[in-house]
């Protein structure tokens, strides 16, 4: 029973769920009542994990002073009749969609004072909502489409209703359209998946309109579709950042972390594509916000590329105190599949800043290089560690080596594969000039290729300088 589906269910609730489904339960009027809530009470005492191994069938079965089989129909029953405890509990939580819902209930039953008095309340809570998303503009335009609608049973002349849904439906889908528009370019640069992306031209146009402008949802969007299309336009990064931050009390709270997340990726593009050194400042200014908004983290952890993006940022721009607080403080946020390692391999990096070469190239050497992006990573760092201590035959062997693993790994997209060989043949090239030759690294440094095109681009630069 422990990989049922009802204890997958609730293992996924949180303990006020797991309490409000124990409040809710009772009041579902089924003929079953008497024995789902014996057995929701007897499951529900081994939570948060629900691994016990008192939970095989046969002893719950026993527990319960039925057969398996009966045990196994009362578990399905239990499962629906939670999933209709969450239903009405997410509900109770949402006072518009109630109001929106009873308007719904009250039009069906022709009762016309009961439907305005819910149509007051959704409107007050229309008018006061603190925030606003595309999903909050789709519950206005229900809420107009419901006047229109309840409207034209009693009004034979000019409905102003009939144009406020019209309104009300065009800003709803130019937001959601607009919010489509922006997760669907993203996932093609940065998965490369091929949606289509229908009427794009259109709505950019459209959302230019100044009825639309008035709108910041709207200008949010529109000017993140445009940081996402050309990335090259400086102006736009700053627009967007002025825009969300004049209005980010304005926006539901996943919008506003999505947008920031937008322009951290936006930092990142300019820094490893562009090789914008002026966007380390907006990276690390953006997040020491979020930090201290207490907004860093997602579902509770810091993902591992933004903690090793903080750290490689703070370490770049010479902040090693910083560096080695962030790493520490954010250790435990790390998602616990990925902590040791990302942490390893994010102190080897800050061991290397700190020229502690040694103790660096130990730990690199003892990392779980499964994942390739990580493995790119620790393998580049390496190859600067046996540069910089002059362990010229140990990185040559290195460099071929690994040449070899980029060249096996299927599932490095194209790009990376040619910016790694890159790396490996100007550091090859690098390696094999005697220190003195001046006239050899200038002529090597002539040759590299655009900054977007070679992994620590900057490092081999700054090397041929030397």
């Amino acid at each position: 029973m422990v990989q049922s589906k009802l204890l997958t269910l609730l293992r996924q609730l949180n303990a006020r769920q797991l309490s409000r489904c124990g409040q809710l339960l009772p009041c579902l009027a089924t003929a079953k009542n008497k024995e789902l809530i014996p057995l929701y009470q007897c499951l529900v005492s081994y939570a948060p994990e629900f691994t016990s191994a008192d939970l095989a069938k046969k002893q719950v079965a026993k527990k319960m002073g039925i057969s398996t089989k009966a045990l196994a129909y009362r578990s399905s029953e239990l499962q629906q009749a939670l999933a209709q405890c969450l239903l009405v509990d997410a509900l109770l939580a949402d006072p518009l969609e109630q109001q929106l819902g009873l308007m719904q209930l009250w039009h069906n039953l022709d009762l016309p004072k009961h439907f305005a008095a819910a149509a007051r309340k959704a409107r007050s809570i229309l008018t006061d909502s603190p925030s606003c998303d595309w999903s909050l503009l789709r519950q206005e335009y229900s809420y107009y489409e419901l006047e229109e609608r309840h409207s034209a049973a009693y009004t034979r002349g000019h409905r102003p209703e009939l144009q406020a849904a019209a309104d009300a439906l065009d800003v709803a889908y130019l937001a959601e359209k607009l919010h489509y528009l922006v997760e669907m370019t993203n996932a093609r640069q940065v998965l490369n998946i091929p949606y289509q992306l229908a009427f794009a031209t259109e709505v950019k146009q459209w959302a230019k309109q100044a009825d639309f402008q008035a709108y910041p949802v709207i200008r949010i969007y529109e000017q993140t579709l445009t940081l996402l299309e050309h990335p090259e336009n400086p102006a736009t990064f700053l627009i967007l950042r002025e825009l969300l931050q004049a209005h980010e009390t304005e926006l539901a709270e996943g919008l506003r972390q999505d947008i920031y997340a937008c322009l951290l990726n936006h930092c990142t593009k300019r820094i490893t594509q562009f090789h914008d050194t002026a966007y380390y400042a907006h990276f690390l200014e953006l997040n020491e916000y979020l930090i201290a908004r207490g907004e860093l983290l997602e579902g509770g952890f810091l993902v591992p590329w933004r903690y090793n993006n903080l750290i490689t940022v703070g370490l770049r721009t010479g902040r090693l105190a910083w560096a080695q607080d962030f790493l520490e403080t954010y250790r435990s946020a790390l998602p616990p599949d990925f902590r040791e390692n990302i942490y390893q391999y994010n102190l080897a990096h800050l061991r290397y800043y700190q020229q502690d070469y040694d103790t660096a190239q130990l730990i690199l050497n003892q990392l779980d290089l499964r994942d390739h992006l990580l493995a790119v990573a620790a393998k580049n760092l390496l190859a600067k560690i046996y540069y910089e201590t002059d362990q010229i035959e140990l990185l040559l062997t290195f460099l071929e080596a690994y040449r070899i693993y980029i060249y096996r790994q299927v599932a490095a997209k194209a790009r990376l594969k040619e910016q790694v060989r890159n790396f490996i043949e100007f550091v090859r090239k690098m390696a094999r000039l005697p220190p003195a030759d001046r006239a050899g690294k200038a002529a090597l440094a002539a040759q590299l290729p655009a900054a977007a095109m070679m992994l620590e681009h900057e490092w081999v630069k700054a090397k041929l300088e030397e």
